[in-house]
């Protein structure tokens, strides 16, 4: 069975008109796109009560720690899977 594509060989005004058809529906998934992240954008803030620790190469390290002292860090979360809805977890060696 032969499943190779062989693309229809057409005129040049034919091949303009479908080049015109696929840049329209690039455009409209372009905007699309832009839509999602401008919403992802405008997303409400969660404030991080928590105090998390993570084992690094320097030893323990708190969550402030690892981003520097910057304290308005975004993160993006897979927030609709399973494993995100009981919240972020620590290593149990930093549960100290």
């Amino acid at each position: 069975m032969n499943n190779t594509y062989r693309a229809q060989v057409v005129t040049p005004a034919e091949w303009e008109a479908a080049l015109l058809r696929l840049l329209a529906k690039e455009q409209e998934l372009t905007r699309a796109r832009d839509a999602l992240a401008a919403q992802r954008r405008r997303m409400p803030w969660l404030k991080v009560d928590q105090e998390y620790a993570f084992d690094g190469p320097n030893g323990v390290a708190r969550l402030l720690d690892l981003f520097e002292g910057v304290v308005n860090c975004c993160s993006t979360a897979p927030s609709s899977s399973q494993a995100w809805t009981a919240g972020p977890t620590t290593p149990a060696s930093a549960a100290r």
